[in-house]
């Protein structure tokens, strides 16, 4: 009986306790939305016709359904010297290589204004071009899960050079393809994977070295190529790539929330450019 008693009066006291810690607060109100030209484009001179997807950012406290339209948008890009209109499609706009060719060490300028009254405006430096002598080692090996799942890994290094006295950014992409040429069961098998990265990775004979893998890799194709991309980038191309990793793939739920990385005055986004180096190899 002395428990039982004890119990009932306890439980009073926690309840009289738990609700000292309730609060209220008034309603806020909430930050202010401005809407902008959300712009995201990356040139290159490999490219035969260059992007410039336009669209609005949106009221992140609203009850609205309708998303927010960027309205009717015009545009165009310098070199420094030249300037052309930029062309009109649903997503944004666009302008082919014999409009405005993408040079090597030139910095091209882009200017977009929208029927809303909107304005934005980037600029993005073309890096130079260069040779980066790229080599790549793959080496298969026979893999097992507890001794009864076995597979193949194809186990790959890649190796470039990086030329010294200049601030490099990288992106290394690389595509795996296997064929079979059975008539009645005839495709591919593409597997990808990429990295960002800057120089600070070179080694002190200036050339930069990465292992990568793919599993599992079958055994039975009639043909397999591996495809590696070297894309030299600008500062800003490689900031908001890794900025975009790090906002979407936070492991801590309790870190604070870092903004993504924007380029574009008067708006949001992303405008910058790379060079491309690449080679493909036959694996079998």
């Amino acid at each position: 009986m002395r428990y039982r008693s004890f119990i009932y009066f306890v439980m009073p006291v926690f309840m009289l306790a738990g609700s000292g810690c309730e609060k209220y607060i008034n309603y806020v109100n909430s930050p202010v939305y401005e809407q902008k030209l959300v712009i995201t484009s990356f040139i290159s001179p490999s490219d035969t016709v260059s992007q410039i997807l336009v669209s609005s950012n949106q009221p992140l406290y609203t009850f609205s359904e309708k998303p927010e339209e960027r309205g009717d948008i015009t545009g165009t890009i310098s070199d420094g010297t030249n300037e052309v209109q930029l062309d009109t499609m649903s997503t944004g706009l666009f302008f082919s290589r014999d409009k405005m060719p993408v040079s090597p060490g030139k910095t091209y300028t882009l200017k977009i204004s929208s029927s809303k009254g909107l304005y934005a405006e980037a600029s993005a430096t073309v890096p130079r071009q260069r040779e980066m002598l790229i080599k790549v080692d793959t080496v298969t090996s026979a893999r097992d899960i507890y001794n009864y799942m076995p597979y193949n890994e194809l186990m790959i290094t890649i190796e470039f050079t990086d030329h010294p006295g200049e601030k490099n950014f990288y992106t290394v992409i690389g595509k795996f393809s296997g064929y079979k040429s059975d008539p009645e069961n005839n495709y591919s098998s593409p597997r990808y994977w990429l990295e960002y990265m800057n120089d600070l990775k070179a080694n002190p004979d200036n050339r930069i070295r990465m292992d990568s893998w793919i599993t599992p890799v079958e055994s039975n194709y009639d043909s397999a190529f591996l495809r590696v991309y070297i894309l030299n980038t600008e500062e800003s191309f490689y900031l908001y790539h890794t900025s975009l990793n790090e906002y979407e793939q936070s492991d801590n739920p309790f870190s604070e929330a870092k903004p993504v990385f924007s380029n574009i005055h008067g708006g949001l986004g992303i405008f910058a450019s790379y060079v491309v180096d690449s080679l493909v190899l036959r694996v079998k």
